[in-house]
Parts: C-alpha cells; sequence; structure tokens
C-alpha cells in the first residue's frame, strides 16, 4: 500500500511541477510586448488567428518546451503587439529527435472539436513528418477569441496537418473553423483536401 501511495505522491508532484512550468511562461509573457522580449527560438511559426481582431498565434520551441502565444497586434504586422495569453507542453529533452522534430508531441493549428465546430481549437499530437491524416489530440484548447484566451477543453478532438501550403489569401483560423463547421468533415477543408 505505501508503495502506491510513493507512485500517487510522486505522480501529484510532477504534475504540480508541470503546472508551475506553465505559470511561470504565462507570468514572464502575458501582457508583454513579443518584440520588446526578443524571444529567441530553436522554431518559430506563427499563423493569422482572427483578422478582426488582429491578432495571431505564434508557436516557439525554446529548449525543452513548445509554447504558443495569442498576441494582438497594435497595428498591421506579424510579432509586435500584446501576448494576451500562453499555453505551454514540455518534451523531455532525451525525448526530442533533431533529425525529425514531427516525432515529438508537438502543437497543431487545425483542430476539430464536434460538439464546438464553429471554435478555433488547437492541440498537441504526435505524427511523422508528411503524414497529414486526422489524429486524436493528445491536449486541447479552444481559444475564447472575445477575452483571448485559451480554454482547455476535455472534449475528443481531432486534428489535421492537411491545407497549410499555397498562397496567403487573407484568410485566418475563424474563417477555417467555419469552413469545417459547413461540412462538419474533420480535417476536410474543401474538394482538394485528402
Amino acid at each position: 500500500m505505501s508503495r502506491l501511495r510513493s507512485i500517487a505522491v510522486l505522480a501529484l508532484l510532477l504534475a504540480s511541477a508541470s503546472v508551475s512550468t506553465a505559470q511561470d511562461f504565462k507570468q514572464r509573457y502575458v501582457g508583454k510586448d513579443p518584440c520588446a522580449l526578443k524571444l529567441k527560438a530553436d522554431y518559430d511559426f506563427s499563423l493569422r488567428l482572427d483578422k478582426t481582431r488582429n491578432s495571431e498565434l505564434r508557436a516557439l520551441d525554446i529548449g525543452n518546451a513548445s509554447i504558443v502565444m495569442i498576441i494582438e497586434s497594435k497595428q498591421d504586422g506579424p510579432a509586435c503587439g500584446i501576448i494576451r495569453d500562453v499555453v505551454q507542453v514540455t518534451v523531455p529533452t532525451s525525448d526530442k529527435h533533431l533529425d525529425d522534430p514531427f516525432r515529438d508531441k508537438h502543437f497543431e493549428f487545425r483542430c476539430f472539436d464536434a460538439q464546438a465546430p464553429t471554435d478555433v481549437v488547437i492541440g498537441t499530437i504526435v505524427r511523422k513528418y508528411g503524414n497529414v491524416k486526422v489524429v486524436s489530440a493528445i491536449e486541447a484548447w479552444r481559444i475564447d477569441l472575445k477575452e483571448q484566451k485559451f480554454v482547455e477543453t476535455h472534449h475528443k478532438v481531432v486534428c489535421s496537418a492537411d491545407g497549410f501550403d499555397g498562397e496567403d489569401d487573407g484568410s485566418d483560423l475563424v474563417d477555417a473553423a467555419k469552413t469545417y463547421a459547413a461540412h462538419g468533415k474533420p480535417g476536410q477543408f474543401g474538394p482538394g483536401s485528402k
């Protein structure tokens, strides 16, 4: 019985350390200008979140943590503005595959919650590079567009890597969620989707 209690205590400590790290990222970044922070990352990627609010999602790999920030820009243009919220996942250094970073748990931005089909949702998944098929998310967050906040969801969420090629047509993730809701097929964005 004491072994079971020790395992439970260890699990609780690890969970609280993960929450503590996530809170550290929020305290360090929320309310600040990402340009003033001069963030340096191994990987830096951004997508237009909501063109009506001039906001974007920016993903960064910093050491063994991957973060996604909601950034509301002061004027047209990427990156500078105010960080409204941050969500973070940790990938142990021993699990990092420098030759194929997509084998690690990472964020994906075309995720869908059938219980909230018009919401913008992000998730974490593990997939091999080149695979664009629909995959169930390990963790997922709905984006509250009004409050510019991540809200963890516990519904079944699926993610697709399909649809990010081609020219920038001016659409945003809000438009992508509406497209999905119109036909209700997870990960499909029209007739050309796989």
